[in-house]
């Protein structure tokens, strides 16, 4: 009899075991799903705005904003709903853009989500050609069973500068060893007829002209990292 109790209570285990093992992939795939159901439908949201730009119809605004909404533009701007939508215009003539979102990121938890992208827009002003680079952030709330877009805030990515060629022999100028703080130097040296810079503790890196005073790092979107007019490093 106890050996009967015993294997119904094993078997008893067993089962919510396995329940519990088959079930929980379940339970995860479902809310996989979900959650790219619910990115899918934010991006459609955001594209709809930003498809209503260039035109400037003002009606996807006005439905997915929420009147207590916070929206920091890319000329550091802090707007309210109606501020933002009462600029809204149709762009100028001889004026034409569109916007396109890429590499999405989204997180979720229940009625709050968060969108992040980069915005590629394409604009052409009297026949010359713009592709400035914004990257977005968005914050959604869920009330009565929509989104509504709550905080936003825009920043426009900046590019590289562009080099340009000067003589080789206007490097030895600022070629040296530059004190930033006691016991941290920033090294100015010449290899291979590349100009490098390197901090104490730091990779080698090299410097690239602007004009024939002001140097940047390569691969730097953060401005100069060396004027030779002042003689000062960043």
């Amino acid at each position: 009899m106890k050996s009967a109790c015993g294997f119904l209570l094993w078997l008893a285990r067993a089962i919510v075991l396995l329940s519990l093992g088959v079930l929980a992939p379940v339970q995860t795939t479902a809310q996989s799903k979900s959650d790219a159901a619910t990115e899918k439908e934010l991006v459609a949201i955001a594209q709809e705005l930003f498809d209503a730009v260039a035109v400037g119809n003002k009606a996807p605004w006005e439905k997915y904003l929420a009147d207590d909404m916070i929206y920091t533009d890319e000329n550091w701007q802090i707007l309210t709903k109606k501020e933002l939508v009462e600029g809204l215009k149709p762009l100028p003539k001889g004026y034409s853009g569109t916007i396109r979102m890429v590499n999405v990121q989204s997180r979720l938890n229940g009625d709050a989500a968060v969108l992040s992208y980069r915005l590629l827009e394409e604009e052409t002003v009297f026949g010359q050609k713009l592709t400035p680079t914004y990257l977005e952030t968005d914050t959604y709330f869920k009330r009565k069973g929509r989104w509504q877009l709550i905080a936003a805030h825009v920043i426009v990515m900046p590019s590289e500068r562009k080099a340009i060629t000067i003589r080789p022999e206007q490097y030895d100028s600022i070629m040296g060893q530059y004190e930033l703080t006691p016991g941290v130097n920033y090294t100015i040296t010449r290899e291979d007829g590349k100009l490098v810079g390197q901090r104490t503790g730091r990779a080698k890196e090299e410097l690239l002209p602007a004009d024939d005073n002001t140097f940047f790092r390569k691969g730097s979107i953060r401005g100069e990292r060396f004027s030779s007019a002042t003689r000062t490093v960043e």
